[in-house]
């Protein structure tokens, strides 16, 4: 999970516009450019290679550039992830434990470590459009690095936004997002971007 929350994160904290692009190409990279926070609420579900339902989860997301973000789970159970861009905060209320590390360190666990970097996506990606469908148009992203957690992403824009994001990984399971009530470039209090431990809870991890 906290790859995949990577993954969609690299692409909202990436700056870049590349010279040729084609018109799906250039709306996602217009809509990178011009973005340096947003929220969004979203619905998210999990699905088989045979198309089987695994997992349904929904909540809402705020982020802010560079590398801050607020991954707030609300179904089917409460779960938060928090980073402030030097430390993530993984908070699991039923367990009563949240798991710290590094922001460096897990990043660098990710193939996908653009959070940072201002390269552009073709660096990583071979990036290439899509035909239009539910109304919105896609962008195809493959990682050039065989190592990569995720073997392709597909990212869906309806009226200049990012609406879907859609990756298939090395096991054929496909993760879809949808985001609704998207609110680009929206000021936040640093305090959103921090975790305070709750009483009780136990902590794993470099706090």
């Amino acid at each position: 999970m906290l790859k995949k929350i990577f993954s969609i994160t690299l692409l909202l904290c990436s700056f870049n516009i590349h010279a040729e692009l084609k018109p799906s190409k250039i709306k996602l990279e217009k809509f990178l450019e011009n973005t340096t926070s947003l929220s969004a609420r979203f619905q998210q579900k999990l699905v088989d290679k045979y198309g089987y339902l695994l997992q349904q989860s929904a909540g809402s997301l705020t982020m802010q550039r560079p590398g801050k973000f607020n991954w707030d789970y609300i179904l089917p159970y409460p779960q938060n992830i928090v980073s402030n861009g030097k430390k993530i905060w993984m908070y699991d209320s039923e367990l009563e434990q949240v798991n710290v590390r590094p922001y460096d360190q897990v990043l660098a666990s990710s193939p996908v470590n653009l959070l940072d970097n201002k390269q552009k996506l073709d660096i990583e990606f071979v990036v290439t459009d899509m035909p239009e469908r539910d109304g919105q148009i896609w962008v195809k992203l493959i990682p050039k690095n065989s190592e990569s957690d995720f073997k392709e992403m597909q990212v869906g824009l309806l009226d200049g936004n990012i609406k879907t994001m859609r990756f298939i990984d090395n096991f054929e399971q496909l993760t879809q997002i949808e985001f609704e009530q998207l609110v680009v470039n929206p000021q936040f209090e640093e305090s959103k971007f921090e975790f305070i431990t709750p009483e009780g809870t136990d902590v794993i991890g470099d706090f």
